[in-house]
């Protein structure tokens, strides 16, 4: 059962993974654009948001965000911050600057509150793993510790693979010229002021 749970665990994570959303724009962007360390710093703040919002579901405190009015103010805040860091990258007159070895420390914290207010301000993510925590629960064959190891092991596996993912986009980039980066660049811009602008339209729905 142990190892049911772990391949599951599995199974999910790499499903989120696969999927493209305004997550995977955002790392992309910010491999490319500021480099990996920066890229791995958002990765950790998307990471410590999925776990927060897998516990807040567990011990049902979430059900704060399955109050209408409280999803109306989410969807509000988190479509904006989408919106906002979308215009940000489309409109930026800056040429694409030169990676260096270096990045200053503090600019590293900034990444991971940057990626974890721009997951958790997400409805799509808190209802998503508050199915799957309400799933994974109700299993009668899963005790408390199949649950914790379903649960980090998917959680885990999201983190290593959005890792990879800034790692591949910071090797491909050096490859590139400051053109196609800027167009890579104004694509992830363009999809993220997309997907908050859906997220702001949904909320009215």
């Amino acid at each position: 059962m142990i190892f049911k749970a772990i391949f599951q665990g599995l199974a999910l994570g790499l499903a989120l993974a696969l999927s493209l959303g305004p997550s995977f724009f955002a790392l992309i962007q910010t491999s490319t654009k500021r480099g990996f360390r920066p890229a791995l710093g958002l990765a950790f703040g998307i990471f410590l948001s999925d776990m927060l919002c897998v516990f807040l579901a567990y011990l049902g405190i979430a059900q704060f965000f399955d109050n209408p009015q409280h999803k109306i103010y989410t969807g509000l805040i988190g479509g904006t911050v989408l919106v906002m860091f979308g215009f940000f990258s489309v409109f930026q007159r800056k040429k694409v600057e030169e990676k260096n070895l270096e990045v200053k420390a503090v600019s590293i914290p900034l990444y991971i509150i940057k990626g974890f207010l721009l997951n958790l301000l997400n409805p799509i993510v808190i209802g998503l793993w508050m199915a799957c925590v309400v799933t994974v629960s109700s299993n009668k064959d899963y005790s408390l510790i199949h649950v914790a190891l379903f649960f980090s092991t998917s959680l885990l596996t999201v983190f290593f693979t959005d890792t990879l993912k800034a790692y591949s986009a910071n090797k491909i980039s050096n490859y590139l010229s400051e053109n196609i980066l800027r167009i890579v660049s104004i694509i992830a811009g363009i999809i993220l002021m997309i997907s908050g602008l859906v997220m702001i339209y949904k909320v009215f729905l």
